[in-house]
């Protein structure tokens, strides 16, 4: 039995994230960290209580990482907001402790990729891009509860996902005849791994699964609750849309022309027809000539008068409508903001950095993509004018704003403003108006996240911090770590694993295999010698074993290589020299 020497990991930050990802290595892995930022009472306090070290930020970065003894740690992880900080922190890192393994984080993937190909035994990531993954295949599958895009950069969504038997259409049916039927992989049933392969699956057998994310079957409207009144129909609608100066005029407008048609049709003995034909060319002072009002005397002619003033007022009331409806067309066209008819659409509410992320994937997917935005940046606008999504700029608590979005007839909702509270209102709204559309929030603050659930039962609630920290510190011991799930009682590493020209065996038996990239597609693997030299394989390693199995730094090669050049030489355990026997 081999024992793990306590590796010293140094976490440059001081927000949410640093503190979630110190409070995963600390939990999970058993390191010793210091976390090196600014001086500040609440924050050392937070950190002591974890049980970490704290480094004050002194002078400049070399003497405050001589300060948090990064000579004798194995990883530094840079992990501010500030991508420029982030770098510099990372390289002075490496100039005084070459052999030490760096974790940066990066807004933009490109950089961060190229910053890994020419870096050695060094990890990225994009927040952004990590958690949009979960957010998108949760609106395109309610039931999946995490999602990787694998290949990274420009491979497709697959995500974990549970299901019933009975649900999913395979009650009766075998194991590797529901996995055939699904087209995914059989993970766990009612939370056991080892589950037998030969027994049909029951209707309430719970099923995770694991699959290349697909746009599910259009959502069937609910049915309207029995005390609910009717739903007005199209010309009730657009009668209750004018205001009431034109519902005025225009019945007053009625009312004159259809007595002014009766009198006309006994005073000249006409038909009804051309009684109609004659008081509509009085009352817009067309007058043909081939009708006179004189035929019918004195009255005739009273009547005529009043038919050509009403006329002339009512045409003066319905032209100024119409000038200012024109007017507010034009201006709700150039603002954006219109009725937009879609049915099965997904409603993403807020484009910043993560929503514009959301976005890619959904439209790669297939799907229909109606996006509100108060300030959309130009590059949004100027993919809206691609025909690419639908865009509608306005205030996404506002139940009108939705009604204009055909909330009525979405797939799905996924709220990701700046603000927690925001999005807890977007959803509200979205659910008191279409109790079961499903809905994907996005909450940063954790304390408030199991509060949101706990009240408001939204089950598909995620932040980004909390997507992030769980990769972050397996990043720390492997440099494929994409995520981490739970299954049953078991918590798994998603681990994006790459082996050499030789295929070994993962050292864990409790090891699953997910998928393979090959011929520029995600395949499914039933058992890891199906894998081919130099291919990209998907798995899930148990947390409890990540750290201590030299197996994946064995075998696994640096984003460096690509996605289509094979792997140059198998590199070696970068924690060998910790472990001892």
């Amino acid at each position: 039995m081999e024992a793990v020497r306590e590796l010293l990991i140094v976490i440059v930050g001081g927000d949410a994230l640093a503190l979630r990802v110190c409070q995963e290595l600390m939990e999970h892995t058993g390191s010793r960290v210091t976390l090196l930022w600014h001086a500040d009472a609440g924050l050392r306090a937070s950190v002591d209580r974890m049980g970490a070290g704290f480094a004050p930020i002194s002078s400049d970065e070399h003497h405050a990482l001589l300060g948090a003894n990064i000579l004798d740690a194995a990883v530094v992880m840079a992990l501010t907001e500030d991508d420029h900080l982030n770098l510099q922190f990372a390289l002075t890192a490496r100039d005084l402790n070459p052999e030490i393994r760096v974790v940066l984080r990066q807004f933009s993937r490109t950089l961060g990729r190229k910053i890994e190909q020419n870096l050695e035994n060094c990890s990225t990531i994009s927040l952004s891009a990590l958690s949009a993954a979960t957010y998108a295949s949760a609106a395109v599958d309610p039931d999946c509860f995490y999602g990787v895009q694998f290949p990274d950069i420009d491979g497709p969504l697959t995500g974990f996902m549970t299901k019933t038997a009975g649900a999913a259409g395979v009650a009766g049916r075998t194991p590797a005849e529901a996995e055939r039927m699904l087209e995914a992989k059989i993970l766990a049933r009612g939370g056991r791994t080892d589950f037998p392969r030969d027994a049909s699956l029951r209707p309430d057998d719970e099923l995770t699964l694991f699959s290349v994310v697909r746009p599910a079957p259009p959502r069937t409207p609910s049915e309207p609750p029995a005390n609910a009144q009717p739903r007005p129909g199209k010309r009730a609608r657009l009668l209750r849309s004018l205001d009431p100066v034109a519902r005025g005029a225009l019945a007053a407008a009625i009312f004159i022309f259809v007595c002014g048609s009766i009198f006309f049709f006994f005073a000249l003995h006409l038909d009804p027809l051309t009684a109609a034909y004659f008081v509509t060319a009085t009352m817009t002072t067309t007058g043909y000539g081939d009708l006179s009002a004189e035929r019918a005397g004195l009255p005739g002619e009273f009547v005529a008068i009043l038919l050509m003033l009403s006329g002339l007022t009512f045409s003066g009331i319905f032209i100024a409508i119409l000038s200012s409806r024109f007017t507010q067309a034009q201006y709700v066209a150039v603002q954006g903001v219109r009725r937009i008819s879609r049915r099965g659409h997904i409603i993403v509410c807020g484009a910043g950095n993560v929503g514009g992320r959301v976005i890619e994937f959904l439209v790669r997917l297939g799907c229909e993509v109606v996006v509100l935005e108060t300030h959309p940046t130009p590059e949004i606008v100027e993919r809206a004018r691609e025909r690419q999504f639908d865009l509608m700029t306005g205030d996404s608590t506002k139940d009108a704003t939705l009604d204009l979005c055909a909330i009525s007839d979405a797939a799905a909702l996924v709220a990701l403003t700046n603000g927690d509270t925001m999005n807890l209102e977007v959803a509200l709204g979205a659910r008191a108006r279409v109790p079961d559309l499903p809905i994907v929030m996005r909450v940063q603050h954790e304390s408030f996240q199991k509060s949101v659930r706990q009240h408001f039962d939204f089950g598909r609630t995620f932040g980004t911090a909390a997507l992030a920290a769980p990769v972050l510190a397996g990043l720390a011991h492997s440099p494929g770590v994409r995520g981490r799930i739970a299954i049953g009682n078991l918590e798994y590493s998603i681990v994006d694993y790459r082996h050499g020209a030789t295929l070994t065996e993962p050292s864990s038996p409790n090891c699953i295999v997910l998928a393979v990239w090959r011929d520029e597609r995600v395949t499914l693997l039933e058992r890891f010698e199906d894998a081919q030299p130099f291919e990209r394989v998907l798995l899930l390693f148990p947390v409890w074993e990540i750290r201590r199995d030299p197996w994946l730094a064995a075998g696994e090669a640096s984003p460096a290589a690509g996605n289509d050049a094979p792997a140059a030489a198998e590199k070696a355990d970068p924690f060998a020299q910790n472990v001892a026997p």
